[in-house]
């Protein structure tokens, strides 16, 4: 899923998205400033998924392979 252009399209869209929306501009009230954290939070964590899942499969072949050989 992650190798395809439709991945590389998401995160350009989400790019786009963090910028109009990491900005304080029409935050009237304490409630909408946790929304927009959350929206922030949210395309984040999409944004750094890739990475993240890549560290996670990597430190668990490693950890298969210590497993090998003791």
């Amino acid at each position: 899923m992650m190798a395809t252009q439709g991945w590389v399209d998401l995160l350009e869209d989400i790019e786009i998205m963090l910028t109009a929306t990491n900005t304080l501009s029409g935050v009237d009230t304490e409630q909408q400033l946790y929304f927009k954290k959350g929206e922030v939070s949210i395309l984040n964590w999409i944004k750094n998924l890739r990475d993240a899942s890549a560290e996670v499969y990597d430190q668990l072949q490693q950890e298969e392979k210590e497993l090998e050989y003791a």
